[in-house]
């Protein structure tokens, strides 16, 4: 169970860590990414996403790192 939810803590992760991205070069690239985007990513959307991004990114982030951290924990255990 704890191995799926790692994997997708770390999809998810991924994912946001694209969005984040993606948004960040919105901001400083506006007019190349409404061009790109047929005029739905502007610079305010932008700016809004990519504010509202950084909990998920670091929620997720911080699971995934809690799910590895007890699956390392145990397998260490296991080991010995």
């Amino acid at each position: 169970m704890k191995i799926n939810i790692r994997k997708w803590t770390s999809y998810l992760a991924l994912a946001t860590i694209v969005l984040y991205i993606i948004t960040g070069y919105g901001i400083t690239q506006h007019r190349f990414m409404e061009k790109i985007t047929f005029g739905l990513l502007t610079k305010s959307l932008s700016f809004k996403i990519h504010s509202w991004l950084i909990i998920p990114l670091l929620l997720f982030l911080l699971l995934h790192l809690y799910y590895s951290c007890s699956l390392f924990k145990r397998l260490k255990r296991w080991k010995r």
